[in-house]
């Protein structure tokens, strides 16, 4: 990998996505941009706020076949082109050959999910290794040996093991690893976020070869400027004022290191401790704060909701993209980035302990890459909190019953982190 990613590491709301708009309604008319958003709604911001661009959205209706036909249709096309990490996460060999041919640049709105487990019972790999429809080599990486178009109710493997994109961790997991050829096809590649020392990308990259630079976004006057990111700490100290963090007997439940984590809330010898956390919850809400639905917000392992969910604050981020500009869920998913629908809510519970998923911790070790997850778990919590009123500078409470996330949360406002 020769050309440098650009990583835009400012903290949350001070002006990434603006900096971006600005930098393409400036830039040539002849340079062309895929920017690329976990939501659909910030898809949309980006066709109505690059007013001298004439953004393209994919689209699976009107003949134009499946979403991802329809996005090499566009870059075949040289469009400018707005679109979301899934689909993008989709790229093949044919998308990845027509990037090579185009002059695009691009922006990627946060981090995406650049490795992920491919769910598969162990007997299963067994099945396929034994029967000779796949070879693993030395490095771990899985070829498939059958027919390329050899139909299978592994399809998913097949067209995986194909691309070059996955691998075998510890003989009982497969890993799918985007290609990362790709971010060496455009002319510039720039990625908007915060922290990226404690996202899964920079090991990605680590492991990869890709190189890359820190910046920060600044702003003079009507304008965004970037800078090399500084080395002097960041002013944290208005956020300390405004973050209360919840001190007293409810966080008893969390004093050990594992505690919360998804293997604590899937122990059967939990289920007291987890009903214990059910009643903080309920009683953090409804009698500390007395809050409403309205300034709720509160997140944990998306499987584990059901068992310390209450009355009056079930509510979930719908399973489609809602174009209401106001977040009405009460519960929201703890790697939740780039939206602002939810900055009217002031009472937070972060119910976690975030911990890498250990076949994705085994995958990077076996290839000399040392994740560290005290910035990994940090990282996420900070990208959740701010989805909230802090985003606009107003006060926020929050019940963080896990000591380790909580004292990880404190270290960062004392600039400790």
């Amino acid at each position: 990998m020769s050309k440098k990613v650009n990583i835009i590491d400012s903290m949350m709301g001070t002006g990434k996505t603006s900096y971006a708009i600005q930098l393409m309604r400036e830039a040539d008319i002849s340079q062309r941009f895929i920017f690329v958003t976990p939501y659909l709604d910030e898809v949309q911001r980006i066709k109505q706020e690059v007013t001298n661009r004439d953004f393209k959205e994919p689209d699976s209706k009107h003949g134009s076949g499946t979403k991802l036909q329809s996005l090499k249709r566009l870059i075949a096309d040289g469009e400018d082109i707005a679109t979301t990490h899934a689909l993008f996460a989709m790229a093949d060999d044919e998308l990845i050959e027509l990037l090579s041919w185009s002059n695009y640049t691009l922006i990627m709105d946060e981090v995406m999910e650049v490795i992920s487990q491919i769910l598969l019972k162990k007997g299963d790999i067994q099945m396929m290794l034994k029967g000779g429809a796949i070879e693993i080599n030395d490095g771990g990486k899985v070829t498939w040996k059958e027919h390329p178009k050899f139909d299978t109710t592994f399809s998913t493997v097949r067209d995986f093991a194909l691309a070059g994109n996955l691998y075998l961790v510890n003989n009982v997991a497969f890993v799918w690893n985007f290609p990362a050829k790709i971010f060496n096809l455009f002319d510039m590649v720039y990625i908007l976020t915060y922290m990226f020392d404690g996202q899964l990308q920079k090991y990605y990259y680590d492991l990869h070869n890709v190189q890359y630079d820190y910046y920060s976004v600044v702003k003079y006057g009507d304008r965004y400027e970037l800078q090399q990111l500084s080395v002097t700490q960041e002013d944290r100290s208005n956020f300390k004022n405004l973050i209360h963090i919840y001190e007293g007997e409810m966080n008893d439940i969390g004093q050990n290191k594992y505690a919360l984590s998804k293997s604590w809330y899937e122990n059967s010898h939990n289920k007291e401790k987890v009903k214990c956390l059910k009643n903080n919850l309920y009683n953090f809400f409804r009698n500390i704060h007395k809050a409403p639905a309205g300034k709720i917000l509160w997140t944990t392992f998306k499987d584990c909701k059901k068992k310390i969910e209450g009355n009056g604050f079930r509510k979930s981020e719908p399973e489609t993209i809602s174009k209401v500009v106001v977040g009405l869920a009460c519960f929201i998913s703890f790697n939740m980035r780039a939206t602002n629908k939810y900055k009217h809510k002031d009472i937070l519970a972060f119910c976690l302990n975030r911990f890498i998923n250990p076949i994705e911790e085994h995958f990077f070790e076996q290839r000399n890459v040392k994740v560290d997850e005290d910035l990994l778990a940090l990282s996420d919590l900070l990208q959740w909190v701010f989805r909230s009123a802090i985003r606009d500078g107003k006060p926020v409470h929050i019940y963080i019953p896990s000591r380790r996330m909580r004292d990880l949360l404190k270290k960062w406002l004392n600039n400790e982190i």
